[in-house]
């Protein structure tokens, strides 16, 4: 559990651009790839994930979530991400880690065996996992360096373009939304 209050700010609009920007995603107009979302998530649940996953597979998209318990909590139970394989999609939790400052972050799974980053083409690709201490400094720098990003980025919440993944109240509006 992640506590980003904000002086009562949402936390989610600022977490998402923050998560764009540490990743290396593209932030401003022009070309880029679309083959990646980040974004937030309020009441998760296996059958909310679950069908999440088999839109971002339709969309052909991975997906970064963080996951929030509902819609007015500024604890962030963790990140989900939704990484596409041949199969259909795996959905593992994961955290962001800070190799070395000024790069971009590798996402690392909770059990420290996969990890995953951008290419120069902004496509999520499995990569080495890095030795397990300078994991953990790279999580710490990671979460350390978002909170402080957060604190800093300047955002609009009338320009808050909420998605589908942040709309939606339970699975079955979702569901619902995606029959």
């Amino acid at each position: 559990m992640i506590d980003f209050e904000l002086g009562g700010a949402c936390p989610r609009q600022r977490l998402t651009c923050v998560l764009i920007e540490a990743l290396g995603l593209p932030t401003s107009p022009g070309p880029g790839s679309d083959a990646m979302t980040v974004g937030t998530m309020d009441y998760p649940s296996q059958q909310a994930i679950e069908i999440f996953a088999r839109a971002t597979v339709q969309a052909r998209q991975d997906a970064l979530m963080a996951m929030f318990a509902d819609t007015a909590t500024s604890t962030c139970a963790g990140l989900a991400l939704v990484y596409r394989t041949r199969e259909g999609a795996r959905v593992m939790e994961v955290e962001p880690c800070s190799l070395k400052q000024g790069k971009p972050i590798i996402l690392v799974t909770k059990d420290r065996l996969r990890a995953y980053a951008l290419d120069e083409r902004c496509l999520l690709q499995s990569r080495p996992v890095p030795p397990r201490a300078k994991v953990e400094r790279g999580v710490a720098r990671a979460w350390s360096d978002i909170r402080k990003a957060m604190r800093m980025i300047e955002v609009d919440p009338e320009q808050w373009e909420a998605g589908y993944f942040s709309i939606f109240g339970d699975a079955q509006s979702f569901a619902d939304f995606m029959a």
